[in-house]
C-alpha cells in the first residue's frame, strides 16, 4: 500500500453537501499536465491512501480517502477515483512545518498536484488531523525578569512606544503548550531557566503610558542548571549557531527540538565513543602497505594501483589542477570550494541560516554532495578544524549521526544523508607530508591516503 498527498481546488467536492463518500475524479489528459505529478499518479493503485490539502478558499487539511478506481481508457490517459472517506482538522502547512520532520517532507514535495508521501508520515498527519497529537514548537527567549516557578507572567512583545521587539515574527507563531528555555545577558549570558506558552499573542488591557498591549502569557516551570553561551557551544549540536554568539541581541528566535534537548541535556563524553575504537577497527582490515603515492601528471594512463577504500585523500600540491580528477576518478562536475578558518561544522553538514526573520534549513558542501551522489574537493583543507569531520569518521565507521538540523542523520544505511562507498573527500594542501602526520591525529590515519603530486 502507498500513501499520498493531494493538493485539491475547492471544486473538486461538492461542499453544499455531506462530503463523506464523495468521489472525485481526476483525468490526466483534463486536470493536469505531466509536470503536476503525472508520474506519481502512474504509481497509484486501488486501495492505496490519500490526504486532501485544500489549497483555495479555506486552505488546509480537507480530509482522506482512499483510491477506488484506476483507469487507463487510452496510452496517455489515466483515471483515478479518490473517495472522500474520513473528516480531518482544517490544519495548514504553516502548523504542519511545526514538526521537523514533516518540514522536510513538505519541503521536498515538488510536485503541485499529486506526492507520494512515507507511511510514517501519513500516519502522523492522520493523527494531528484526527487530534490525537499536537505539535509543540521551541523557542529561546531572553528576559531579565526574576520568574517564579509555577507562575505565570504576561511578557509584552513591543515596547512602549510600539516598536515590535527583535525577533517579534516568532512571538506569533507562539501557540499553547510551546516550550521555552530562558535566556539572561546577566550575571553571563547563558539559560537559567524553563518555561511553557500558556495563552499566545492576545491584547491586554489599556495600560497607562503603553501605547500597544500585545503580549504573550507564559507560565515559568522553574530553574535549570545554568549553562552559560560557551558551555553551549562545545555542544555538538549547538555548535557555531547564531543564537550561542556574544552579538546575539534577538528577544526570542525558535530551536529544533533537537537543539532544545542539547541545551538542556549536557552530553557528557563518555556517552559518545571515542574516535580511535572506529579507527581500530577499520585499521584491522587496512592493507598494511605505505599510505603515500607519487603521481606524476600524464602518466594517467599507465597506473595499475587500485585505490584502496579510504574516506579523506589528501594530495600535496601548491593548487588544486584538473589532474586530481584523473588522479582519483572524479567527474568533471566534482563539487570544488575553497575553505578558510572561519569554516565551521555547518559548513560542511548544514545549518540553519536565518534571513528576514525566517529561519531556514541548508545543506552544507558535504550533504549537499552526498544528495547527488557526487564526491567534493576542498581546497586548503587544513583551514577546517580538525574536529569537524568526526560526523564522516563515525559514519564511516558503521555508526549514524544526528546533524542537529531538523533530525537530518548521517551514515551508511538508513540516514537522510547516507554515504556510499565511492565518496571521496578530497583536499588539497600545501602541507609536507611530516607536517600533515602532526596536522591530523594518529587516530584518523586509517581514513587517509596521501598522494604527492609531481
Amino acid at each position: 500500500m502507498k500513501y499520498f498527498w493531494l493538493n485539491c481546488g475547492y471544486n473538486r467536492f461538492n461542499h453544499f453537501e455531506d462530503l463523506m463518500g464523495q468521489v472525485s475524479v481526476f483525468d490526466s489528459s483534463v486536470h493536469f499536465n505531466p509536470s503536476e505529478g503525472y508520474a506519481a499518479f502512474k504509481r497509484a493503485e486501488v486501495g492505496d491512501k490519500v490526504i486532501f490539502y485544500q489549497v483555495q478558499n479555506k486552505i488546509g487539511l480537507l480530509g482522506a480517502g482512499t483510491v477506488i478506481k484506476y483507469e487507463e481508457p487510452k496510452r496517455g490517459q489515466i483515471k483515478i477515483h479518490f473517495k472522500y472517506e474520513e473528516k480531518l482538522l482544517p490544519l495548514d502547512k504553516e502548523y504542519l512545518e511545526r514538526s521537523e520532520q514533516l518540514k522536510i517532507s513538505l519541503f521536498r514535495m515538488k510536485e503541485q498536484l499529486l506526492n507520494q508521501i512515507s507511511e510514517d508520515d501519513y500516519e502522523f498527519i492522520m493523527s494531528l488531523g484526527r487530534g490525537e497529537e499536537k505539535i509543540n514548537r521551541y523557542f529561546l527567549m531572553k528576559e531579565m525578569e526574576d520568574f517564579k516557578e509555577n507562575e505565570s507572567y504576561t511578557i509584552y512583545v513591543k515596547t512602549v512606544n510600539g516598536i515590535e521587539r527583535k525577533g517579534f515574527k516568532h512571538y506569533t507563531e507562539m501557540q499553547e503548550g510551546d516550550k521555552v528555555i530562558i535566556y539572561r545577558t546577566a550575571p553571563e549570558r547563558g539559560i537559567y531557566g524553563t518555561a511553557t506558552i500558556e495563552q499566545p499573542l492576545h491584547k491586554e488591557p489599556i495600560i497607562m503610558g503603553r501605547t500597544d498591549t500585545t503580549a504573550i502569557t507564559l507560565k515559568y516551570d522553574g530553574d535549570i542548571q545554568a549553562r552559560t553561551i560557551y558551555d553551549l557551544d562545545r555542544e555538538p549540536m549547538l555548535r557555531a549557531q547564531y543564537f550561542v554568539d556574544e552579538n546575539w541581541n534577538e528577544s526570542v528566535t525558535e530551536l529544533t527540538k533537537i537543539q532544545y534537548e542539547a541545551m538542556l541535556n549536557p552530553t557528557e563524553a563518555e556517552e559518545s565513543p571515542a574516535i580511535t575504537s572506529y579507527a581500530e577497527q577499520l585499521a584491522k582490515a587496512a592493507p598494511k602497505k605505505s599510505t603515500v603515492m607519487t603521481y606524476i601528471a600524464g602518466q594517467s594512463k599507465k597506473r595499475d594501483y587500485k585505490l584502496p577504500a579510504k574516506l579523506l585523500h589528501i594530495v600535496i600540491n601548491s593548487h588544486y589542477t584538473p589532474q586530481i580528477l584523473d588522479l582519483l576518478q572524479l567527474s568533471q562536475d566534482t563539487k570544488h570550494a575553497v575553505a578558510d578558518q572561519d569554516w565551521t561544522q555547518g559548513t560542511l553538514y548544514g545549518q540553519c541560516i536565518k534571513e528576514n526573520e525566517i529561519v531556514t534549513p541548508k545543506e552544507g558542501l558535504v550533504t549537499a554532495a552526498l544528495s547527488r551522489g557526487q564526491s567534493v574537493i576542498i581546497e586548503d583543507i587544513e583551514q577546517i578544524a580538525v574536529r569537524h569531520f568526526k560526523p564522516l569518521l563515525h559514519a564511516a565507521a558503521g555508526k549514524t549521526i544526528e546533524l542537529g538540523i531538523n533530525e537530518t542523520t548521517l551514515g551508511k544505511e538508513n540516514a537522510t544523508y547516507n554515504l556510499f562507498d565511492d565518496f571521496k573527500l578530497v583536499g588539497v594542501t600545501q602541507m609536507s607530508l611530516d607536517d600533515l602526520k602532526i596536522h591530523f591525529p594518529e587516530d584518523m590515519h586509517a581514513y587517509i591516503k596521501i598522494y604527492q603530486m609531481k
